[in-house]
């Protein structure tokens, strides 16, 4: 028979994820953790205000849509929405879908739809398109702007883009 001492009683069990192996933080003490948490929203709050920053500065450039994907899915009222940007993409999640087909509908009629604002609403950003009858607002929970094509700054777009030179 085993016997459990007061030791075993009080250690914390390793929380071990399927696909990522344990927990990076179960090693750490308490004061440790704290201040991971804190780096990590720190970092998170510095990439949303570059995303932002970028984000301003192609509606102050005047760049406008010109291709969307939409993706129906089992979210409900909102789904996920990859659009190109002056030639970036940009990946929202949960957009509403109403909106996201009248930007659909835009698009469809026009070759491009201005970006006119960027901003913050909470937790939430909120993306402005310019249309001919009244401004579009598209509220989604996250947003990633994807790095230029080539993932390299000062890439060049030739004629045949970024994978021409892998041609055989």
């Amino acid at each position: 028979m085993e016997r459990w001492g007061p030791k075993e009683l009080f250690m914390k069990p390793t929380t071990v994820h399927p696909t990522t192996g344990p927990d990076p933080l179960d090693g750490l003490s308490r004061s440790e953790r704290r201040q991971w948490r804190a780096d990590s929203r720190r970092v998170s709050r510095q990439h949303e205000a570059d995303q932002l920053a970028a984000l301003r500065g192609l509606v102050e450039a005047g760049c406008p849509v010109t291709g969307m994907v939409a993706v129906d899915s089992a979210f409900g009222l909102g789904g996920p929405v990859e659009m190109i940007i002056d030639g970036r993409r940009l990946r929202a999640w949960r957009a509403y879908r109403p909106a996201v087909a009248a930007l659909k509908d835009a698009l469809s009629t026009i070759a491009h739809v201005p970006l006119a604002g960027v901003s913050r609403y909470g937790p939430y950003w909120v993306l402005t398109f310019k249309l001919a009858a009244e401004p579009l607002v598209i509220l989604v929970d996250r947003l990633t702007l994807m790095p230029d094509w080539g993932g390299q700054p000062g890439w060049s777009a030739g004629p045949g883009g970024p994978l021409v030179g892998l041609a055989f």
